[in-house]
């Protein structure tokens, strides 16, 4: 039934059987409360990837020690009266036949919070991406953060879980301590590898002893900090050897990367996928206790292949499991082509846990909401309805695909002749090819399901809608800039007057040739000559653009009256696109505004300064100032009053937004009709 039949073997890790090699990988969900408790979501949240199919889950990082958190939505492990709360996660995931282990950790160095609590290190020595210090821990702080690794692990045990995993990973006190730059320490525990490497040996010696001999250990361990000054992967290949030598650990969790090279600890889409692959299997050849492997890991091929060709025992997936927690089983009973997967944009999972806010996801809206919005309480109507559905954006293809599942009769117009909306031109920004998987997974889905699609055909109401219950709009939006379309009498405004941008960030001259859009800058295939992007909304609609237009061997120029170009990207991609740019040779004005707009020229203004400066010699100049609704033909339709049936407008239509929100809000509304 599957192409990949290794995915689907058990394997053993000391008294723990799993069922397949599919393992969730851990990471902060902020689901927790600002009192350190988990809850009814981690519960659910976890029973879905153990639905799903996983034979592994490995619980979020949980602090063993106050001075421990990262966050204060961090679980707290220390404490008794959590058990009853953490038994019903592990009752939760076993009822699936799934195993699930504790991830347990000391925040260290590193902090959620700003300005952080006090943090403790090896030594007095600030994360270099922090700009604050830390105290350097004396004997007795190490004595007592040893002892609470062990209570822990005691505490784990007896709320279920089937083993424990020590983080000496991408953050946190056990790697600062093992890491030659961090650890300046003189005493037991530093100055040589073995004494850098003692506590670690020490809190495997307190897990052991605070445990029973079929209770696993694994460490998640950074194999290369990828910084200049940080460790690398031979570095990391010894300790994992040291680690072995304990006779303590039963497994090892591949992982790389730190607070300094973030883009790395938790790699976007500009990485590539299987980029890290190298480092699990120089970890499989230094040890013989099993290992798992990690990072931009969504496809089965690419896993199947690592476990055939000796690279890893188990493949770990975090993101690919949040964007469809039932990739296990839909792999595994030769379902691939349903797989919906991670796109690695990194602006809802990684994005929302750094502001210490609940996990959420592009394409999944389910994800952190599962007690409401999980794709299995999503049940088929007992009285179908006619459902018409007015684009075939993200949005319009999410209402299509949903209320199809729930068993609808859906009929899907789009005006063009492709299905995909503002993806399409978002795919074509270098290296956001992933972005358009998530209109391919849901065109399979339609297709699969049986709604209509009919393209080429523009809807606007006037057809017949006789028999039709329901009708949605989702006809998206276009930039903000004359000449794109306008929108109609009957939305109340004046001709010309809609223009959505703000009051003091329209520059004149927007109405010259050769001033165009975000959307037309991305069909041009070639752009001789300079180019000057306006980066008012301080995302990809301006960044990717203006690489795109590099690309093309335009001389590009970013002008933005933000402190910075793309100044609304999540962290990991803000930085890459700006060595990108750097190496691009696209100059960033910031601090700045766009004055006027000639026939050839641009002034700018520096918002500091007043001082004026002129771009010469333009060929093009592309605004990104915003987008608006194209509501224009729900609005009549509605005015009307010619429709009987119910009328609704989703994503775009309703008000320009990023994805989530547009699919999140498609998901939902499909889900009530």
């Amino acid at each position: 039934m599957t192409n990949w039949p290794l995915l689907g073997t058990p394997f053993r890790i000391r008294s723990v059987q799993l069922r397949n090699r599919f393992v969730f990988q851990p990471h902060f969900t902020a689901l927790g409360t600002d009192a350190g408790e988990p809850t009814d979501d981690h519960v659910a949240y976890h029973e879905e990837r153990a639905r799903g199919g996983a034979g592994l889950i490995i619980f979020e990082s949980q602090a063993v020690h106050g001075t421990g958190k990262m966050s204060r939505r961090f679980v707290e492990a220390w404490r008794p009266d959590n058990i009853p709360r953490l038994r019903a996660v592990t009752e939760a995931v076993h009822r699936h036949d799934t195993k699930i282990i504790s991830q347990l950790t000391h925040g260290g160095h590193t902090s959620l919070e700003h300005p952080p609590p006090l943090m403790w290190a090896p030594s007095q020595l600030p994360e270099p991406s922090s700009n604050f210090s830390t105290k350097a821990m004396e004997r007795a702080d190490i004595d007592e953060v040893v002892e609470a690794f062990g209570t822990c692990a005691r505490i784990a045990r007896d709320s279920g879980f089937d083993g424990v995993e020590l983080k000496v990973g991408h953050d946190g006190l056990l790697r600062s301590f093992a890491s030659p730059y961090f650890n300046r320490r003189t005493d037991d525990y530093g100055g040589s590898f073995t004494n850098r490497m003692r506590i670690i040996g020490e809190v495997c010696a307190a897990v052991a002893e605070h445990t029973d001999e079929r209770f696993v250990l694994g460490v998640r361990l950074c194999v290369d900090e990828f910084t200049p000054w940080g460790y690398g992967p031979d570095y990391g290949e010894r300790m994992a050897v040291h680690l072995e030598r304990t006779g303590h650990v039963d497994y090892l969790n591949c992982d790389a990367g730190s607070f300094s090279s973030y883009w790395m600890e938790i790699p976007p889409f500009a990485v590539p996928e299987g980029r890290f692959n190298q480092l699990a299997a120089g970890l499989k050849r230094a040890v013989s206790i099993p290992v798992i492997a990690f990072g931009r890991i969504k496809r089965p091929e690419m896993a199947e292949a690592m476990l055939a060709n000796g690279e890893a025992d188990l493949v770990g997936m975090a993101r690919q499991l949040i964007a469809d927690p039932d990739t296990p089983n839909k792999v595994l009973e030769g379902r691939d082509r349903e797989i919906r997967y991670c796109i690695a944009s990194n602006d809802s999972c990684i994005r929302q846990v750094g502001q210490q806010q609940p996990i959420r996801c592009d394409t999944n809206p389910a994800a952190g909401r599962e007690r409401r919005w999980s794709a299995h309480l999503l049940g088929r109507v007992e009285r179908p309805k006619r459902v018409v559905v007015a684009g075939g954006g993200p949005a319009g293809l999410k209402v299509a695909e949903t209320a199809a599942r729930r068993g609808h009769r859906v009929v899907l117009y789009e005006a063009t002749e492709r299905l995909g909306g503002q993806l399409v031109m978002a795919a074509r920004q270098p290296l956001h090819g992933e972005v358009f998987e998530v209109a391919e997974h849901l065109i399979r889905e339609v297709e699969r399901l049986g709604v209509e699609v009919r393209l080429a055909s523009p809807f606007d109401g006037s057809a017949a809608l006789d028999g039709v219950d329901t009708v949605v709009f989702a006809t998206g939006s276009v930039p903000a800039l004359p000449g794109a379309e306008r929108l109609d009498a009957v939305c109340g405004q004046e001709p010309g007057a809609g223009l959505g941008i703000q009051a003091g960030r329209v520059p004149g001259g927007l109405d010259r040739p050769g001033v165009i859009s975000a959307d037309h800058a991305l069909c041009l295939e070639s752009a001789p000559g300079k180019a000057v992007v306006i980066d008012g909304n301080g995302h990809w609609e301006a960044a990717g653009t203006a690489e795109y237009l590099a690309g093309l061997g335009a001389a590009v120029t970013v002008v933005t009256a933000g402190s910075a170009v793309g100044a609304d990207l999540e962290g990991t991609s803000h930085e890459l696109f700006h060595q990108r740019a750097r190496a691009a040779g696209i100059r960033l004005h910031t601090r700045c505004r766009v004055l006027g707009i000639g026939a050839h020229s641009v002034e700018i203004e520096d918002l500091d300064t007043g001082k004026r400066s002129t771009v010469a010699d333009v060929s093009w100049v592309v605004p990104v100032l915003g987008r608006r609704s194209v509501e224009d033909h729900y609005l009549r339709l509605r005015r009307d009053g010619h429709f009987a049936g119910a009328l609704h407008r989703v994503g775009d239509c309703v008000a320009p937004r990023l994805l989530r929100a547009v699919i999140a809000e498609a998901y939902e509304l499909a889900a009530t009709i």
